[in-house]
């Protein structure tokens, strides 16, 4: 059996981090995996963490992938966390996690804050949604400019210079104003962007979206480790992110109808991004990204809406100590065994192994995984 390897460079990823200040450097001749400092002050000592990768593997027998399966090193947060005083959780995990922080140490707070009876105050709730949506913006804009001419090779079309600009606005917001302000300027200039076409991509098998849930809801389910590495929706794999958000704009319902769903995807995020952009004008629109409640005494879920899906942050308490701690991140939905990767994957046509593996990194990208991942073909 012959194996080929590509790896999914995570550039655009690494210019986000840089414009974010991120301590981990990555570069695109970099292993696939990533490694952050965790300090537990309490005790004194300091543990590298690994946040792991995935591995995603095509069996191809020269005219199609026959099937297809995810490998993940990704671990779980419980046995970083637990033992930590509650109030510290919030800023361990912002040192966690290069991508996302802002929706990380949100769902951290408000689950903390639930577990103890704190109640977040206006003021809080609207600088969370600010920052939840400023990052989420810059997400998505990271997507456009960077990621994807890079995934198709086409790195003269990168706008680096114009995502960096965007970027440091977005992350100099700090009330209200300086959000409308920008809202109106970013608003003008979105009217340029073009969207990437994967018209070649159709999928002939398809996962469930993710429906919206509340934190309720979600309390009276089993969310534990083994949930956290392979989440289900109602006993079955389901997709999370903008295309579960938005499938029923009619642009996008247009394109699920006959089964471009990476498309889909684009337009799904390309509607979200302006959405989001027109909430920094009205803070209050920014409501439904997050949300909060206590389950039992001490324990508490919170659910936050980031740019790849939902995330949600599961926690116990003994005391004012962490007992539990689960985080299902959207990467465990989106890359599940018998998830959307997979099932999309598998019978697509190719004809040759670089088609193969570009048609991975394209449905990759589209689902766009919180870790670095890496492709394989293997001849069926």
């Amino acid at each position: 059996m012959r194996v080929s390897v590509a790896t999914i460079r995570p550039t655009a990823r690494a210019f986000a981090a840089g414009c974010e200040g991120a301590t981990a450097k990555l570069d695109q001749n970099q292993d696939a995996f990533k490694l952050f400092q965790y300090s537990a002050r309490t005790s004194g000592k300091s543990e590298a963490v690994e946040q792991g990768s995935l591995e995603l593997v095509l069996a191809w027998d020269g005219q199609r992938v026959v099937r297809a399966r995810v490998v993940s090193t990704r671990l779980t947060a419980d046995r970083l966390l637990r033992g930590l005083p509650a109030v510290r959780v919030p800023e361990v995990i912002v040192r966690l996690f290069s991508l996302c922080r802002a929706a990380q140490s949100t769902a951290a707070r408000l689950a903390v804050q639930a577990a103890r009876c704190r109640p977040t105050t206006s003021h809080e709730r609207t600088s969370l949604a600010l920052a939840v949506a400023c990052e989420t913006i810059a997400e998505h804009l990271t997507h456009f400019l960077v990621a994807w001419p890079q995934a198709d090779a086409a790195p003269h079309a990168c706008r680096t210079s114009d995502l960096a600009t965007w970027r440091r606005r977005l992350q100099a917001v700090d009330d209200p104003a300086a959000a409308a302000h920008l809202s109106a300027a970013l608003e003008h200039w979105l009217t340029d962007l073009e969207l990437p076409c994967c018209a070649d991509m159709r999928a002939a098998d398809a996962c469930p979206l993710l429906p919206r849930i509340s934190p309720t809801d979600w309390g009276r389910c089993v969310i534990d480790d083994d949930f956290a590495r392979r989440p289900t929706f109602a006993g079955a794999p389901a997709e999370t992110g903008a295309l579960a958000r938005q499938h029923g704009a009619a642009e996008v319902a247009a394109l699920l109808a006959v089964g471009r769903r990476v498309d889909a995807r684009l337009v799904a995020r390309a509607i979200e991004l302006r959405r989001l952009v027109r909430g920094l004008a009205e803070p209050g629109s920014l409501a439904p990204l997050f949300e909060a409640t206590m389950i039992d005494e001490g324990s508490a879920l919170a659910c936050v809406e980031t740019a790849r899906g939902t995330l949600l942050h599961r926690v116990q308490l003994e005391g004012e100590r962490i007992a539990r701690y689960v985080i299902v991140a959207p990467t465990e939905w989106n890359f599940h065994p018998q998830g959307p990767f997979v099932r999309e994957i598998s019978g697509f046509p190719a004809t040759s192994e670089d088609s193969a593996r570009h048609a991975a990194d394209r449905l990759a990208l589209a689902l766009d995984p919180c870790a670095a991942c890496t492709v394989k073909v293997e001849h069926a």
